[in-house]
């Protein structure tokens, strides 16, 4: 990593001894070090090269970790990792066995509250201020929420019961007017007018607004905060990407996850280059739906960038709907247009929908609603850790009353399963992974939601019956015996007919990108037993405990 005279200032002790005229200098040498680092190992470069001076003070004024520092996401806490005992370990981010890309307590005791996904921050806080109180532990708490989890209701449940609260939980709210893009909605424009307002009508003192790269304001601002008896805001403003030349000039995300990447002759150098992949390939099959389909509108909660709808925000204005960090708004919001005539498409990460589970099931299933989910990321998508794995949508999604649920192998696939959602009955989803494309082994058979035999033997010995990408994995497999056959399962609620009986004909493979609790497998098994068919039968997925 970047040398200097503050390689030794891997820890809030150490951070403390440098004197105040010093900390500029520290703060640009960290901003280098994320710099050099993301461009080896990727990652959230933009949100932790805003808030670098934010952390930087945070640590100068509180003593982590008897004082609890809880983080909404993470994105924004690289600087953090490096002030707490990790920088030597830093090019491993991102790595198997390596520095978690989020938050994690099993990684050092200063990872107050593990978290992936926004809007947590509050409530995970005021949580641990309550049983710090109860149990008579010393420290404060302080949760620090960008601006784009106000975004989010599940911010909004923990400010009001914070407020009502009346304990000393301090939030500081680091405002960069970004979530990955640019903010939605009508409290982004509340931010700049009306904040003092805001938070004082939900029961909280409120500080600011504070030039978050100016460190004395800063160190004030928050010691002013920690002194304080009740609920308290400090408005903190940044400028995501700060210090980056390419992230600042990128007007899309400012830089929100860039890499790995070289600079030559000053100038930002990819070392992967950019390849199709299933989000772009959806993403042009939903376009041609709406180009000939006026009821038709995509949905995101703030995934404009990841799920590639740039192109089509800009070509169907009015009918791309980017609703901010709020999945749960996306899906009933989704079923009051489905109510009302037309025919929403919701482009939503696999570990995101999740939150939105309950609205999926109440407002737009039992109501028998024409609503698609694109679930993208679905199955395992590497980097991001633990809490962005896609490994529960199968298991979750199978056991919606009346979903439809299909799995493409490949970009060839993609409209035909598209059409086949929006053309039947109520809910349906296709998902599908992160990643590039593959190439199709040639001939490939179209895609018609039925249960479709790749491989056959006339006297198998062995079946593999898997969905999705792993087809062509089984395929590869398959290729080692004549005997050995493969079924595409392609549409996983309901199932095909087919995929039963071929149960009877010779022991199955069952293969999933997901959990084997209630996912893929088991809902063969279950379909199986109520015909009374007792196959032989092994499951290959990921184990349901931790």
């Amino acid at each position: 990593m970047t040398s200097g005279r503050f390689e030794h200032v891997d820890s809030p002790q150490a951070l403390r001894t440098i004197p105040a005229e010093e900390l500029p200098s520290l703060c640009a040498a960290l901003r280098a070090e994320l710099v050099e680092l993301c461009g080896v190992t990727g990652g959230h470069l933009g949100a932790s090269l805003g808030a670098v001076e934010l952390i930087v003070a945070l640590h100068r004024v509180f003593r982590s970790p008897v004082d609890r520092l809880v983080f909404d996401v993470g994105h924004q806490a690289y600087v953090h990792k490096l002030l707490t005992g990790r920088r030597a370990r830093m090019k491993t981010l991102r790595q198997e066995g390596g520095i978690a890309p989020f938050l994690d307590p099993a990684e050092s005791p200063h990872d107050a509250f593990p978290a992936g996904h926004a809007c947590t921050a509050v409530s995970a806080a005021l949580g641990v201020l309550e049983a710090k109180q109860q149990l008579g532990q010393p420290g404060h708490v302080v949760a620090i929420v960008g601006d784009g989890a106000l975004t989010g209701g599940l911010t909004f449940e923990g400010l009001c019961n914070a407020g009502h609260s009346a304990w000393p939980l301090i939030v500081v709210l680091n405002d960069n007017g970004m979530s990955i893009s640019r903010n939605v909605g009508a409290l982004s424009v509340a931010l700049e007018s009306a904040a003092r307002s805001l938070f004082e009508s939900l029961g909280f003192s409120y500080l600011g607004p504070v030039d978050g790269h100016a460190l004395p304001e800063l160190i004030d601002a928050l010691s002013l905060a920690k002194g304080t008896k009740g609920p308290i805001v400090v408005h903190v403003r940044t400028e995501k990407g700060k210090g980056f030349l390419p992230a600042e000039q990128d007007v899309s995300t400012r830089g929100h996850a860039m890499g790995p990447y070289e600079l030559r002759d000053g100038k930002l150098v990819r070392s992967r280059q950019g390849q199709p992949t299933f989000s772009d390939a959806f993403a042009q099959a939903l376009e041609r739906r709406m180009a000939t389909d006026s009821r038709v509108v995509a949905i995101t909660p703030a995934m404009i960038e990841g799920s590639s709808l740039r192109g089509l925000q800009q070509r169907f204005a009015g009918r791309v709907f980017d609703v901010g960090i709020a999945e749960q708004h996306a899906l009933t919001f989704a079923a009051g247009l489905a109510h009302g005539g037309l025919r929403p498409v919701v482009c939503i990460y696999s570990t995101f929908l999740q939150r939105a589970y309950d609205q999926l099931v109440h407002d737009v299933a039992l109501l028998g609603l024409p609503v698609t989910l694109a679930v993208d990321r679905a199955g395992l998508v590497g980097a991001d850790g633990a809490t962005h794995q896609g490994s529960l949508d199968l298991a979750l999604l199978r056991s919606v009353p009346g979903l439809r649920l299909y799995a493409p192998v490949v970009g060839e696939d993609l409209d035909a399963a598209l059409d086949l959602a929006l053309g039947g009955p109520g809910p349906a989803a296709l998902r599908f992974p992160r990643g590039t494309l593959p190439i199709p082994p040639s001939p490939w058979p179209p895609f018609t939601g039925a249960a479709r035999w790749l491989r056959r033997s006339p006297a198998p010995t062995l079946t593999f019956l898997t969905c999705g990408p792993l087809i062509l994995a089984a395929l590869e497999a398959a290729a080692q015996d004549e005997r050995w056959q493969v079924l595409d399962v392609a549409r996983v609620a309901p199932l095909d007919p087919e995929v039963v009986a071929a149960c009877r004909l010779a022991p199955v493979v069952i293969a999933e990108e997901g959990t084997t609790a209630g996912g893929l497998g088991a809902g063969v098994l279950e379909a199986c037993a109520a015909q009374g068919v007792q196959p032989k039968a092994r499951l290959v997925g990921l184990p349901s405990d931790r």
